[in-house]
C-alpha cells in the first residue's frame, strides 16, 4: 500500500511539475513575442469593462483635433469612426490620427459643411465589437451621426486565424471561459480554477500557433461561415445607420502583406520588419491574407464597401510601421485624404 501511495505521489508531483513548466514556458514565449512584435510585454492596451462591448480603452474616446462647428446647425455634419488601433492611432499625438487628419482636410476644403469627427477607434477591436460599440453610442448618445465609418480588415482576419471561429475577438477564450467554465466539465465546480486554465498562457500559446504556423484552408466551411456572418453583420450596420438617417461606409484597410503593387526598394527597406521580411512568417502573412481577401471578395459589390487595399501604393515616404499593419504619420494622412475625397464625393456635396 505504501508503494502505491508513493507511486501516486510521484506521478502527481511530476504532473504538477510538467503543467507548471509548460505554463511558464508558454508565458515566456508569449511575453518575448509580444516584446518583439509590439515593444512591450502585453498584447493590447489597458482596458475597462463595458457591458455592451466587453471592454473599452481606459482613457476613453480619443480626442480629435481640427473639428469645427457652424452657428448654422444645417451646415454641421458629424462623422463617427470605428476601428481598431489603426483607427485610434498608434501615435502619441492626437493631431496625427486618421480622424484628426480627416477633420483637418474636410474643414479646410471648399466645403459648405463644418465637420465634427469622433474617433471611436479602440485597440484590438474588430467588426464584431465595433457593431456593439455603435449600438452603445446610438442608445446612449443623444446626437446621432450623419456618417458612420468602419475601418476594418486586419483584426477580423487576425482573430479568425487565431481562434478559428467566426465569433473571434480580442480575449475571446478568456471571456468565454468565465461564462462557460461552470458547466463545461465536472471540474467546473471549481469555476475560478477552470476559468484560469482556459485563460492560461498555455492556451494563448496554442492560439498563437494557430495564427503563425497552422495554415487557414481557403476552402474551409468555417471560413465560409465567417464570411457569411461578417457580411450579415455589415448589412445590419448599414440598415441600422439608415434608421438614424445616417450613411454607412466600410473602408477595407490597407495592409502591406496584401498589396499587389510595386513599391520602390528604398521604401521597402524603411518599412521592413521581422514579420514582413522573414520567410519564416510566410504562414502568418497568408493567414491574414486569406480571410482578408475572402471578405473583400464577398463585400465588393456592397454600396457601402470601399477597398483601400492598394491605397498606399503611391507613397513616396514610409507609410507602414514595421508590423506591416499600423501606419506612420504619412500613412494615416494618406488614408485620411482618400476618405475625405470619398466623403466629399458621396455625402458632402
Amino acid at each position: 500500500m505504501r508503494k502505491l501511495f508513493r507511486l501516486i505521489k510521484f506521478v502527481v508531483k511530476w504532473l504538477v511539475v510538467i503543467v507548471v513548466s509548460v505554463e511558464v514556458l508558454s508565458f515566456l514565449a508569449i511575453t518575448v513575442s509580444n516584446y518583439i512584435l509590439y515593444g512591450h510585454a502585453r498584447e493590447g492596451s489597458r482596458a475597462v469593462y463595458d457591458a455592451y462591448t466587453l471592454f473599452l480603452q481606459n482613457t476613453g474616446v480619443r480626442p480629435t483635433v481640427f473639428n469645427e462647428k457652424s452657428p448654422d446647425a444645417r451646415r454641421n455634419k458629424t462623422v463617427w469612426m470605428f476601428g481598431g488601433s489603426t483607427m485610434r492611432g498608434t501615435t502619441d499625438h492626437d493631431d496625427r490620427t486618421v480622424a484628426s487628419f480627416l477633420a483637418k482636410d474636410l474643414n479646410s476644403a471648399q466645403n459648405k459643411y463644418r465637420v465634427t469627427v469622433v474617433n471611436f477607434g479602440t485597440n484590438s477591436f474588430n467588426s464584431l465589437l465595433e457593431t456593439k460599440y455603435l449600438q452603445k453610442q446610438l442608445v446612449e448618445n443623444p446626437d446621432a451621426p450623419d456618417i458612420v465609418i468602419f475601418y476594418d480588415g486586419a483584426n477580423d482576419a487576425k482573430y479568425f486565424a487565431e481562434h478559428r471561429t467566426p465569433y473571434g475577438h480580442h480575449g475571446y477564450r478568456r471571456v468565454r471561459s468565465l461564462i462557460e467554465s461552470y458547466y463545461g466539465s465536472w471540474f467546473g465546480l471549481l469555476k475560478p480554477v477552470t476559468a484560469a486554465v482556459y485563460a492560461s498562457f498555455t492556451k494563448e500559446l496554442w492560439d498563437k500557433i494557430n495564427q503563425v504556423y497552422l495554415p487557414v484552408d481557403e476552402n474551409s466551411p468555417l471560413l465560409t461561415q465567417m464570411v457569411d456572418l461578417t457580411e450579415k453583420r455589415y448589412d445590419f450596420v448599414n440598415r441600422t445607420a439608415k434608421c438614424f438617417d445616417a450613411q454607412f461606409l466600410l473602408i477595407w484597410q490597407p495592409i502591406i502583406w496584401v498589396e499587389d503593387c510595386t513599391v520602390p526598394e528604398a521604401l521597402k527597406a524603411k518599412e521592413k520588419g521581422i514579420v514582413i521580411d522573414s520567410e519564416r512568417f510566410a504562414t502568418v502573412r497568408k493567414n491574414f491574407a486569406t480571410p482578408y481577401n475572402a471578405l473583400s471578395e464577398r463585400l465588393k459589390e456592397k454600396p457601402y464597401f470601399v477597398s483601400f487595399k492598394n491605397a498606399l501604393c503611391g507613397r513616396t515616404e514610409a507609410a507602414y510601421q514595421h508590423d506591416g499593419v499600423h501606419l506612420t504619420d504619412e500613412g494615416r494622412n494618406m488614408v485620411a485624404r482618400r476618405i475625405s475625397a470619398l466623403l466629399m464625393d458621396r455625402f458632402l456635396k
